[in-house]
């Protein structure tokens, strides 16, 4: 589990595929830890409960955590998927309230689901419950006085953004671990796009610096952007980061060469 890990972590950010298929042994031995969304901007794949419980018979050496959406669910059937999920090995878990895109109603309040779930710890197999925070630390604190055991804030693609933006959450000895979420910035239309659907601004200068970089070496230039952003993110006391924003090929193929250990 993620609030068990000892020492940095990488995680993957990954999709669901819309069908059936065995991509997920692909994500080893690049990945350890994967974090799995849900029908992100109202995109139909499959179960991410379903597909984590692929990863652990499949793959077992990657420890998938499964994104919670609130957005269509009531308190029952995320009850009903997650006990599913338990049986099946996988026990960590981020609840979030999803996007709504398109509308979609609400029937389920993330902090009422994660109290519900932290409640069930009980009488449940261990599993973990973690939620998003944003950079403010009256948000933080609340969250974690509910009883949340891990936290992913973000996401950022400046480097620079990460040591002020993490400083406004003032972490503390035994607060539980932060990871950050971080997307490479590969062309100044994409980071374009990226803060369009909430990313952290980057500073002044930032995109015109990346308009700069020839085409040929602009995804060579954002990992490089991306480990800066990491060696930053542990030195703010981060437990680790969450890596976002790409596509399956580029997590299993692109990622583990091009981004090096720190």
């Amino acid at each position: 589990m993620l609030t068990h890990e000892k020492g940095w972590t990488r995680i993957a950010e990954v999709n669901p595929p819309e069908l059936p298929e065995a991509r997920h042994h692909d994500l080893f031995p690049a990945w350890r830890n994967v974090l799995v969304t849900d029908n992100v901007f109202g995109r139909i794949r499959l179960s991410p409960y379903a597909f984590s419980a692929r990863i652990t018979h499949d793959v077992p050496h990657v420890h998938p955590t499964v994104v919670v959406s609130t957005r269509d669910r009531n308190i029952l059937a995320i009850e009903s998927e997650v006990r599913g999920a338990l049986m099946n090995g996988v026990d960590s878990f981020l609840v979030v309230i999803g996007d709504t895109v398109p509308h979609v109603d609400h029937l389920a309040h993330h902090h009422e689901i994660v109290d519900h779930l932290t409640n069930l710890q009980k009488e449940l197999p261990s599993f973990e419950v973690g939620m998003p925070t944003r950079f403010r630390e009256w948000q933080f604190r609340r969250r974690i006085d509910l009883g949340t055991q891990f936290f992913v804030a973000g996401p950022v693609l400046d480097p620079d953004t990460v040591e002020p933006q993490v400083a406004k959450l003032g972490l503390k000895d035994g607060d539980p671990p932060l990871f950050l979420m971080a997307i490479p910035p590969f062309s100044s239309e994409w980071v374009d796009r990226m803060e369009s659907i909430g990313a952290v601004p980057t500073e002044d200068g930032f995109k015109e610096k990346l308009g700069d970089v020839p085409a040929d070496v602009r995804r060579k230039a954002g990992w490089a952007m991306i480990s800066e952003v990491e060696r930053r993110a542990k030195d703010a006391g981060c437990a680790g980061v969450v890596l976002m924003g790409l596509k399956f090929d580029s997590v299993v193929r692109e990622a583990p060469s091009a981004w090096p250990e720190i």
